[in-house]
């Protein structure tokens, strides 16, 4: 069997209640750039089954290996998600986040994971992805993620313990950042190292430093984990 496959899928009828494309939406006509990556074939198609729910038509490509996600990720980036299992067979766990964040940064890499430990989430978080979904979660609620992330939101597991208190927002627009801010504030929730958000926004690093410990402080964070989960409970968007 190749490690990498892909195909174009007809759009199906979503047989998940609640959970739909709007068919007057743009981004629900124009095909979307999806991979998955997980060395077991039941799982892989069951992801890409509940992909095709969230977003018909998506072009999807499989991979059962670290090495070829990150080949693809190179080759043709700028995926719309990338779905990653910790649990590859030429992979170190979390390391497999961090490397595809590397070869591709601005592609949303959400989790897929036996483990729902919250320092495992926590700790994919950090590494920067922009999900998390125990492997335990019903089809409904993996739907619902994915579609969350590929639309530009984070994705946590409900109850992951977090800082006690949050800015009294509604998205990042009430958080009451400069434009400057904001742009660093998504590129944070992306997984960007202050490098890279200097290399995006043409920055120094010194005021990258500066806007970051300004957008901490905004949303009473101490880290940049923590402000990851305070921006998913927000509702605050990377676009």
């Amino acid at each position: 069997m190749s490690d990498v496959n892909t195909r174009l899928d007809k759009p199906s009828a979503d047989d998940t209640p609640g959970i739909q494309a709007d068919p007057n939406s743009t981004a629900s006509l124009a095909p979307r750039r999806f991979m998955v990556c997980d060395d077991h074939p039941i799982v892989a198609e069951a992801i890409a089954d509940c992909l095709e729910m969230a977003m018909p038509g998506s072009r999807i490509t499989r991979v059962a290996t670290l090495q070829a996600a990150l080949g693809a990720l190179r080759a043709h980036p700028a995926f719309d998600l990338v779905v990653l299992d910790l649990g590859l067979p030429d992979a170190q766990g979390l390391s497999a986040v961090r490397e595809a964040r590397e070869a591709d940064p601005m592609s949303p890499v959400v989790v897929v994971s036996g483990s729902d430990d919250p320092s495992l989430i926590l700790a994919a978080i950090e590494a920067g992805a922009m999900g998390f979904v125990p492997k335990s979660a019903d089809r409904r609620t993996l739907v619902g993620a994915l579609a969350t992330v590929a639309g530009g939101a984070l994705y946590l597991p409900p109850g992951l313990p977090g800082p006690p208190t949050a800015p009294d927002a509604d998205g990042i627009q009430g958080l009451g950042l400069t434009p400057r801010q904001a742009d660093v504030l998504r590129l944070i929730l992306r997984g960007l190292p202050n490098k890279l958000i200097c290399r995006e926004l043409a920055l120094s690093e010194n005021t990258v430093k500066i806007h970051v410990s300004n957008v901490l402080q905004v949303l009473g964070a101490r880290s940049r984990t923590e402000a990851v989960v305070i921006a998913a409970r927000l509702g605050v968007s990377v676009r």
